[in-house]
């Protein structure tokens, strides 16, 4: 059974998943125990519904297997209870019956759940589906809610999984110049308009002059990364500031379009020309260096982006350097 910890931890705070398991068979409960109990995995273990509820709004979990025929509560019920409740509305859930009808199934999925497996299961498929149950909900987590792109969890993962590798690696830092002047001017309404569109252009060039394998992330407000390879880096920038430059003048009133800045203040209220909005890019790649580790990976880009920042008008650089 679960321990009754003195605060909440979520999810991201535990080095383990948490797995509840909610079932009255006790051969299923010590089944599925020593199935996905690891060094990654905890499972904690019911035998009836309210006992798990309560559990789970404790404890939140990162993943919950329930069984349909529960004495008393049945999984359906749970499975809506579950469904309602803040905490764990978006916690996967898998079902799990000795029926294999139809209507079984369309009943669990119209109360909630996500998926479903019938008794007896193979313990291997159990825990495949478990796995890419968690790694789903850990890019739905930490997606974008603006852009739907990936966030810093799975970006600071594959830019670590890439470097790993030793492969060839590009890193593209995507930062836009002057966007704070506009947000005052025509506010967070219009500059989310203006994110969405580097978004979709950053997601069309990478289809366009990238590979099957690159990766776009949105690390937050106007900051995107892309993962590639360094003999494709330079036709991506190049297009994302063309196709940028291109259609970011009609995000801004004529008047300013026709003068190429806006009037904007600072924070003493003295008045400044902001010019209209453009893109830099730091490009990071292990052709010219040995890439250690994610952090090194972004402090080099930081550097790079202050340079690219510092000219007028939209550019990309690569860092060169050998040490």
């Amino acid at each position: 059974m679960s321990e009754q910890p003195l605060e909440r931890p979520t999810p991201a705070a535990r080095e383990k998943r948490r797995i509840l398991l909610i079932d009255d068979d006790a051969l299923i409960r010590e089944l599925v125990v020593r199935a996905l109990s690891d060094s990654t995995l905890q499972v904690v273990d019911f035998a009836s519904g309210p006992e798990g509820i309560a559990d789970a709004f404790t404890n939140p979990p990162d993943l919950v297997m329930l069984d349909v025929m529960l004495p008393g509560m049945n999984g359906y019920e749970v499975c809506r209870q579950l469904r309602q409740h803040m905490v764990t509305a978006h916690v996967p859930i898998i079902m799990l019956t000795a029926v294999d009808q139809i209507d079984s199934k369309v009943q669990g999925l119209r109360t909630g759940a996500d998926d479903y497996m019938t008794k007896p299961f193979d313990v291997r498929e159990l825990r495949m589906r478990v796995e890419a149950h968690l790694r789903r909900s850990a890019r739905d987590l930490s997606a974008s809610p603006l852009t739907g792109l990936p966030g810093n969890p799975l970006i600071e993962q594959i830019i670590a999984t890439r470097i790993a590798s030793r492969a060839p690696l590009a890193v593209l830092y995507i930062d836009l110049t002057n966007f704070k002047s506009y947000n005052d001017e025509y506010g967070w309404l219009m500059g989310d308009q203006v994110i969405k569109y580097l978004a979709n252009t950053l997601l069309d060039v990478v289809a366009e002059f990238g590979t099957p394998t690159d990766f776009t992330g949105h690390i937050g407000g106007d900051d995107f990364v892309i993962v590639t390879l360094p003999d494709r880096a330079e036709k991506i920038a190049q297009a994302i500031i063309d196709r940028f430059d291109a259609t970011i003048p009609e995000f801004y009133s004529v008047e300013t379009r026709t003068r190429g800045y806006i009037i904007a203040h600072d924070r003493r209220g003295r008045s400044f020309r902001a010019p209209i909005a453009t893109v830099a890019i730091a490009i990071v790649t292990n052709t010219y260096r040995a890439l250690e580790h994610r952090q090194q990976v972004s402090a080099i880009a930081a550097e790079v982006k202050q340079a690219v920042k510092s000219q007028p008008g939209s550019h990309f650089a690569f860092d060169r350097r050998q040490k």
